[in-house]
């Protein structure tokens, strides 16, 4: 297994092949790939691109803080920390970011407001056929576009308080997404939802992924907690049960938050708020490859 580790001072690779750290002294942000590329937000305001053969180069910036990353289709879209959805626009070789106005005028808009951060685009996650892009607004809902991006609309209550969506993998119509309210559930491709607390101590959650017939969630009492939980309960729905094969008895330290838990094949990866990594292979045990690895940005297996 080999994990990108994105943090305030570069990327690491843990696990095989090892690729030491890179963008070394760069604050990398948020994560996204497209085939053997990755697509990375650097220093807050520019998107960087690494090809096949390894290397890094800046594609273009934005004079507002950008906040995340998704490659929809044959789309890259950016989000930004005043709320704008921007998309990666090529021309005659030349990168440029492009707001996408129909988020600017989407419908609700105007009930948006910022918790703790700036008010920002915090996830994006397309449905495995394609057919819709959802955009997480912290704190504005989830905004759901089937045209690609030519026109959005609002789907769930501003204060769910929604910190990260994600489609199945290979399920279209299966959308789940970590809220402040619990785990919130969509079988219509993010159309309509439903709230799931059941088994849960507290309905704080923060990130979330689907990890084969399973969903699994972090769960903490709120946004300063000192200690949080993984949750699993089957992708149809059911009963959350807390997960350990392997995890502290006393929980992880702090939130593990948006963007660092990641799932891939029969691989689970996982960072807290105190820079711990942690992995796990199929049903094996979880195990802490690293510790106190910096302020963790976003995490993913390659």
């Amino acid at each position: 297994m080999s994990v990108l580790v994105a943090t305030s001072v570069g990327l690491d690779t843990l696990g095989s092949p090892a690729r030491g750290t890179e963008l070394e002294g760069h604050s990398v942000d948020a994560l996204a790939a497209s085939g053997p590329v990755w697509l990375a937000i650097v220093d807050g305001h520019s998107v960087w691109e690494r090809a096949a053969d390894g290397e890094w180069r800046a594609r273009a910036t934005w004079d507002v803080e950008l906040s995340s990353i998704h490659v929809h289709g044959s789309h890259v879209f950016v989000g930004t920390y005043d709320a704008r959805l921007l998309r990666l626009a090529v021309h005659d070789r030349d990168a440029r970011l492009e707001p996408v106005e129909s988020f600017d005028h989407a419908p609700g808009r105007v009930d948006w407001h910022p918790v703790g951060p700036p008010l920002n685009v915090r996830s994006m996650t397309s449905t495995s056929d394609g057919g819709a892009l959802l955009a997480n607004v912290h704190v504005g809902g989830i905004l759901r576009s089937t045209d690609d991006g030519a026109t959005f609309s609002p789907t769930l209550p501003v204060d769910f308080d929604v910190h990260e969506v994600r489609a199945h993998p290979s399920e279209p119509s299966t959308v789940v997404a970590a809220a402040a309210v619990g785990v919130c559930r969509s079988t219509d491709a993010g159309a309509t939802w439903t709230v799931e607390v059941d088994g849960l101590p507290h309905t704080y959650a923060r990130a979330v992924a689907f990890a084969g017939d399973d969903v699994l969630v972090s769960v903490s009492d709120g946004p300063f907690a000192r200690r949080s939980a993984l949750y699993t309960c089957p992708v149809g729905g059911g009963r959350l049960t807390r997960v350990e094969h392997g995890l502290p008895d006393d929980g992880l330290d702090g939130n593990v938050d948006t963007a660092c838990l990641s799932v891939r094949g029969p691989d689970s990866a996982l960072a807290d708020g105190g820079g711990n990594v942690w992995t796990r292979s199929g049903d094996g045990e979880w195990e802490l490859v690293a510790t106190s690895v910096g302020d963790v940005r976003a995490v993913a297996i390659a």
